[in-house]
């Protein structure tokens, strides 16, 4: 006979649950990763100023500490924690410079048709780095006076305001916004128009390299503003 009550089976299994954490081995975790962040943060201001020296921007500064954070956030059994993280911030600040160098000569050569360049025996070959950017110089200094080149590289190659080219060149930001309209103008029109002296290319070259791959800028902002003032 069947029971009064209906027969419902046995009672469906819960899911297992994994305990919340407490207890010692928890503490220890969290005070290890306290101790981790109060580490990092005891570095900071000086990862900051090493940042800040190899690629003068505050901002990109800010970027490469921030990716050191991750790098720190993953890391074990770091033995001296100050010279790892001086390490990791080196390396991203000369990663970040390569890259930037890269597409700054990118930029230069976007400017400048292929049929300009010098040829070392095949079409379009070129000896290095350096040789081709001296050849893509040269098509700028024919075509831009001192001082719309001065405005166009600062402002398209090293993405300067006009505020920081007025500044760095001593002219308005007015005058820094003519010059740039007058240079884009200038290449649309393809026309050479001055002879340049080869240690003009050479030491422009020379310093936009340094620039573009080291992060310094000051040389070449003389050099850009003592040619517009000669």
């Amino acid at each position: 006979m069947r029971g009064h009550g209906r027969d419902r089976g046995p009672a469906p299994e819960r899911p297992w649950e994994a305990p919340p954490l407490s207890g010692p081995v928890h503490m220890r975790e969290q005070e290890h990763d306290e101790q981790h962040d109060e580490r990092f943060e005891s570095q900071r201001p000086r990862l900051l100023a090493l940042a800040y020296r190899r690629l003068g921007s505050a901002e990109e500064a800010e970027d490469i500490v921030s990716e050191a954070w991750l790098r720190w956030s993953a890391a074990t059994n770091v033995e001296n924690h100050a010279a790892f993280l001086a390490t990791v911030v080196s390396r991203l600040c000369a990663d970040h410079l390569k890259s930037a160098h890269a597409r700054r000569v990118s930029y230069v050569g976007a400017l400048v048709p292929e049929e300009a360049l010098p040829s070392s025996g095949e079409p379009h070959e070129l000896v290095g780095d350096e040789d081709e950017l001296r050849g893509r110089m040269t098509w700028l200094l024919e075509r831009l006076g001192p001082a719309e080149r001065a405005v166009l590289l600062l402002r398209r190659a090293f993405d300067y305001s006009h505020r920081e080219i007025a500044a760095a060149l001593g002219i308005s930001e007015a005058y820094s916004r003519k010059l740039y309209g007058r240079a884009c103008d200038r290449l649309a029109a393809d026309r050479s128009r001055f002879t340049p002296a080869p240690t003009e290319r050479t030491e422009l070259t020379r310093r936009f390299l340094a620039a573009s791959r080291g992060g310094e800028l000051k040389p070449l902002e003389h050099l850009l503003a003592a040619a517009m003032a000669a």
